[in-house]
């Protein structure tokens, strides 16, 4: 069985992200920040 699923665009044609894409962005954002507080020292509170 196949599931078709609908996607929203903006104008320009650029995909709108899932919720679930966005918190996976968020995620990944949040872990590169981390790490670059880590780096200088500073211990993030996660």
């Amino acid at each position: 069985m196949s599931i078709s699923w609908l996607r929203w665009v903006d104008q320009t044609g650029q995909l709108i992200p899932t919720s679930a894409e966005r918190a996976g962005s968020a995620e990944q954002r949040a872990e590169r920040l981390a790490a670059q507080l880590r780096k200088l020292g500073i211990d993030p509170v996660v």
